[in-house]
């Protein structure tokens, strides 16, 4: 579930974005809601190219907000008086990041409007790397993963995104020390779903 303060402040940054030819994706929960799994946020959660970090910092600053914290993967921005809400930035400088941007689709939808949006076995992957960066995030990040497994094994996932690829989830979640949890998840949610066939490559 999202403000109509945080619509309209996407459709201005994909304006932007799209005009600067910048490709970025939903992820976090307005992934989540357009995927089929509507949650409250206030935040504005996306992908982009390391690459366009310094034009996305100008487009943003020009927007009325300001970088308060970043490193070398995140950067996270707020509005004065948070007036606009608050926007973290996933950069990606890796081809598996390239892959994950290059794999998402644009959902048609009521409320978002055109939103282009990672596919879902792409948010795992992206939640696992976030449980193994801060261990601290595990409740909530497995929660939300097992409630997508979950909607993609019932069969109530949009039918334009693919089907889970359990093998490339496996082979992250192998990298990322946690395997044995991601199988106990899929184990126990009923997954009977097909899974997408073929290889997957770094």
């Amino acid at each position: 579930m999202t403000t109509p303060k945080l619509k309209k402040m996407i459709n201005i940054i994909a304006h932007h974005f799209n005009r600067q030819n910048i490709p970025f994706a939903a992820i976090g929960a307005i992934a989540l809601g357009l995927y089929g799994l509507p949650r409250y946020t206030a935040d504005i959660d996306l992908l982009a190219r390391e690459k366009h970090r310094s034009e996305i910092l100008r487009i943003l600053e020009k927007l009325g907000f300001s970088c308060f914290n970043k490193n070398n993967l995140f950067a996270q921005f707020d509005s004065e008086m948070g007036v606009f809400g608050h926007i973290d930035l996933m950069f990606a400088s890796t081809p598996e990041g390239d892959e994950i941007l290059n794999n998402s689709i644009i959902i048609a939808d009521e409320i978002m409007g055109d939103c282009p949006v990672i596919q879902p076995e792409d948010y795992i992957v992206l939640k696992l790397m976030a449980i193994a960066n801060n261990p601290e995030r595990k409740p909530g990040d497995e929660a939300d993963i097992i409630s997508l497994v979950k909607c993609c094994g019932a069969g109530k996932i949009h039918k334009n995104f693919n089907p889970l690829n359990q093998k490339k989830i496996f082979h992250f979640a192998e990298r990322f020390k946690q395997k044995d949890r991601i199988k106990e998840i899929f184990d126990n949610s009923f997954f009977i779903k097909p899974v997408k066939s073929g290889k997957f490559f770094l």
